[in-house]
């Protein structure tokens, strides 16, 4: 209600998934869950303050389609009575989560299908119940916010001739920044701190057959242990970006995953105790009336002022490299209706004809695409006003690059980029990472990157999608101030 000042709540609920079910992957991380190593969460954080309310979700799931993160959002923004573009929903791109169904239809039989929609309604659910559940404990509040820094991650991009290979670049650049924004009550308990860091969470492997939360799960806990309220992790843009320990090798990846995530919340934790929100100094004194001994004491704060929040998004269209003829893409199709029933009469291995499937579901979509005379995508930039502060997330798999771009042309001084956001519909390379004759269809190049086969895009963006993503992130950021 407007005259009440900055009110939040903030909870989590667990998402995990029954055991059996697979992980997310076509080659890679494509395995059964057979145990838990560690809880899967979906966090919301509901701030309200001069008659607008946000809401954002975070949780431990690894993709969505924007159809299913619309859905989620949709029924989120229903139960609070707000509008749809006030709540946003970042995935941490946890590759050891479950696939939801949108990624099986046509890749999975009928009874994995079934699991997985059960399985969807059922975070559907927790989504809601969160939103509401913070809803029904806003409390009065306070903010601040501040950046700290981890060497924990590496470039992942490596060329060996022309082929692009999924390596480790050591000493390239990084986003290695670490944001924090601790929401505390008016006594400066902690109600909820929001930690954003860029990197693919991948330190369990794809031989672990573990359910995990990666390395955001320990890291949540160490802050939770150290500073209190609730934990949010916010993936950054970590589309080429991988953890400095790599992909984990080991069928147990546990101890790996511990200390990745612990040195990673301790730095946030070390950030977040140097925030306050109840006590400010100001001008030194004099300590006990002697002359040449002065400092600033702390002193406590009375006002609880409201804060400006506000939610905008802007939509660019992207357009593709070039595609076949009509006639190729109906050879490409079938093509890979014969493989699969080839694959499947010689007893392939389950990730063969898995792949196959897949990649039959991407050759129908070069078909459709190829009998429109200019085949687009829609993406959207979503962003936040909390304060003086912003948050704008992006529906692709963003490189570090294009997000440290945007937050040094943002209008706002501290801006927080968010990739896997609202679901995500590819890789978004910049125009510098093609090759540079340019990528050309069917796009033959290292698996699993850079691969529109996996989210059925007909191809790669045109290299100029980049920057069109870049002008929808400050357009939708501009329209906040």
């Amino acid at each position: 209600m407007a005259g009440q000042g900055l009110r939040v709540g903030a909870v989590n609920l667990t998402i995990n998934p029954e055991l059996g079910m697979s992980k997310g992957g076509l080659r890679l991380f494509g395995s059964p869950i057979t145990k838990v190593d560690d809880d899967l969460y979906l966090g919301a954080i509901v701030l309200e303050s001069k008659g607008v309310t946000l809401c954002l979700i975070a949780c431990d799931l690894g993709n969505s389609r924007t159809e299913e993160a619309l859905e989620i959002r949709t029924r989120v923004a229903h139960a609070l009575e707000i509008p749809v573009v006030n709540v946003m929903f970042n995935l941490s791109h946890n590759h050891s989560a479950a696939d939801l169904p949108t990624m099986l239809h046509g890749n999975a039989d009928e009874k994995d299908i079934s699991r997985s929609e059960n399985y969807f309604a059922f975070v559907i659910e927790q989504a809601v119940l969160a939103a509401t559940t913070a809803q029904a404990q806003l409390r009065p509040a306070r903010m601040a916010h501040a950046w700290g820094a981890s060497d924990l991650n590496i470039y992942r991009r490596e060329w060996n001739g022309d082929q692009d290979v999924l390596g480790e670049v050591p000493g390239h650049p990084t986003d290695n920044s670490i944001g924090v924004i601790r929401f505390d009550d008016l006594e400066g308990n902690p109600i909820a701190i929001l930690f954003r860091f860029s990197c693919h969470p991948v330190v369990n492997g794809a031989q672990s057959p573990t359910l995990s939360a990666d390395f955001p799960g320990p890291a949540r806990k160490i802050i939770e242990k150290n500073v209190g309220g609730t934990v949010l992790f916010l993936q950054g843009c970590g589309g080429n970006i991988n953890p400095q320990v790599g992909i984990g090798y080991e069928v147990d990846c546990s101890e790996e995953v511990y200390r990745m995530g612990t040195a990673l919340g301790a730095e946030v934790v070390r950030v977040a105790l140097g925030l306050r929100t109840n006590k400010y100094q100001k001008d030194r004194v004099l300590l006990q009336n002697v002359p040449n001994i002065l400092f600033k004491p702390w002193r406590e704060r009375t006002e609880h002022a409201e804060v400006t929040l506000g939610a905008s998004h802007e939509v660019a269209h992207f357009g593709f490299v070039p595609l076949p003829s009509v006639d190729e893409a109906a050879q490409l199709a079938e093509h890979w209706e014969r493989e699969i029933l080839e694959r499947e009469k010689r007893g392939a291995l389950t990730w063969e004809t898995r792949v196959a499937k897949k990649m039959k579901l991407w050759a129908d979509s070069v078909v459709t695409s190829v009998a429109q005379s200019n085949p687009t995508r829609e993406f959207e930039a979503h962003a936040f006003r909390i304060g003086e502060i912003a948050i704008v997330g992006l529906n692709v798999e963003a490189f570090f690059e294009t997000g440290e771009e945007i937050r040094v042309r943002s209008p706002w001084p501290d801006t927080f980029v968010l990739g896997y956001t609202n679901g995500t519909i590819m890789y978004l390379p910049r125009a510098q990472d093609y090759p540079k004759q340019g990528w050309k269809w069917p796009n033959t190049h290292a698996l699993p990157d850079f691969l529109p086969q996996s989210y059925c895009q007909p191809a790669l963006w045109h290299p100029d999608s980049e920057q069109k993503a870049v002008k929808a992130a400050l357009g939708a950021l501009d329209k906040l101030r």
